[in-house]
């Protein structure tokens, strides 16, 4: 007898390798996901402007590495002497607003290149919530705690869900015909919105993402049911109650794996991370023969992961 609620997920049938490039947007749960790629030795952006939460503003991302649209001056604002991008996540920040745009539109040229040979983008989002400036009515990436009387909050219809995931596709595709979308929605809760708020917005999201995958072929993913109905219990969420711990990122990780990633890659990713773990070694003696021996190992160890890697790509 299964004391649990199992979330089957259907296996790709087009399975994702190391010679596809991984471009991930989205909510902070993208990072969790992201970084797995990462030390799997997968090929990988992760939020070219930072972590964002709507569709708009994530679509808004890939829209601006799809053309080059750069940033400019005034798509900036001044929040208690720093310059911050409209269209990025607050870490995006300067007091030079030349600099922040450097830094940006450096950002912008270089994840184009990398979308233009990608074979994936992984979308995951949290929120169906916007704030919008009142003057400019333009959408936030990020509210910037700029002062309430200069902003709006208002929430996506299922229609404009589904039209912004449709037009970023559309001019992904012009970009890189090849491309695959996978879409989930955040299984993290947007508690300050309110219970209430947060139900109503992923339930915007969930009708949306529907619509938009019925439409356009694209894969979803159940990373948000896996965590409401499989893993429903407190042991799989961190300390703040709200997001998914360690283990249950990992677990998801599993799942996505199992589903997306073709066998030999999970084998390559497995001994990444192995290197991963052999590199995170510090040695008490570091002159010691003992720890000369762990560093030769783990040079030739890499050597062949590389080589291993560079053969899927021919």
């Amino acid at each position: 007898m299964k004391f649990y609620t199992e979330v089957i997920v259907k296996e790709a049938a087009n399975k994702i390798s190391h010679k596809d490039g991984i471009m991930l947007n989205g909510s902070c749960f993208t990072e969790n996901i992201g970084n797995k790629f990462v030390c799997g030795g997968f090929e990988t952006s992760i939020n070219p402007f930072g972590i964002l939460y709507n569709p708009v503003s994530i679509c808004e991302s890939l829209n601006r590495i799809c053309t080059l649209e750069y940033m400019k001056e005034e798509d900036l604002v001044n929040v208690d002497g720093f310059w911050k991008s409209c269209s990025h996540h607050g870490s995006f920040r300067s007091e030079n607003k030349e600099e922040l745009l450097m830094m940006t539109n450096d950002g912008i040229r270089k994840n184009h290149d990398f979308l233009a040979n990608a074979g994936v983008v992984i979308l995951t989002l949290g929120t169906a919530w916007i704030y919008t400036l009142k003057e400019s009515n333009r959408v936030l990436g990020n509210c910037h705690k700029l002062n309430s009387n200069l902003i709006r909050r208002s929430i996506l219809t299922v229609e404009q869900v589904k039209e912004n995931l449709c037009k970023t596709l559309d001019m992904v595709r012009r970009l890189n015909p090849k491309i695959r979308f996978i879409i989930t929605i955040s299984p993290i809760r947007h508690w300050k919105e309110g219970y209430r708020d947060n139900m109503l917005s992923k339930s915007t999201l969930h009708l949306g993402v529907e619509a938009f995958c019925k439409c356009t072929a694209s894969d979803y993913f159940p990373s948000y049911e896996i965590v409401m109905d499989q893993l429903r219990d407190y042991r799989f969420y961190a300390e703040d109650m709200l997001h998914p711990n360690q283990t249950a990122v990992d677990y998801i990780w599993d799942v996505f794996s199992e589903t997306y990633i073709s066998r030999e890659s999970i084998a390559l990713a497995n001994d990444f991370q192995r290197l991963f773990a052999m590199k995170q070694h510090r040695a008490f003696n570091p002159e010691s023969e003992g720890y000369r021996n762990h560093l030769r190992k783990t040079e030739t160890f890499e050597k062949e992961l590389y080589e291993r890697r560079e053969k899927m790509h021919a």
